[in-house]
């Protein structure tokens, strides 16, 4: 096999892992993307966006990031944090 494929398919194996959010209620929820998705999401929380999977991290009380990562938890506290006074 040459390099140029084992690449591809460690890219593949590493970008493909879900994100898993442990709810209150004991169920867990998935998210997928690829490449710099978590970033993605990390740079939305900062936004105060409010979609659907982002109201799911806000919601979870915990989470498993691929490789090991606490991106999301940082994104959970800024969709969680104090809301700015804008007065």
């Amino acid at each position: 096999m040459n390099i140029r494929r084992r690449l591809d398919l460690l890219e593949k194996r590493l970008t493909s892992e879900p994100i898993v959010l442990q709810m209150a209620d004991g169920r867990t929820e998935r998210l997928s993307g690829r490449g710099d998705y978590v970033l993605n999401l990390v740079a939305r929380a900062c936004r105060g966006d409010r979609t659907p999977e982002m109201a799911l991290i806000a919601q979870s009380i915990s989470s498993s990031d691929p490789g090991g990562a606490h991106m999301i938890e940082l994104a959970r506290a800024l969709l969680n944090g104090p809301e700015e006074d804008t007065q």
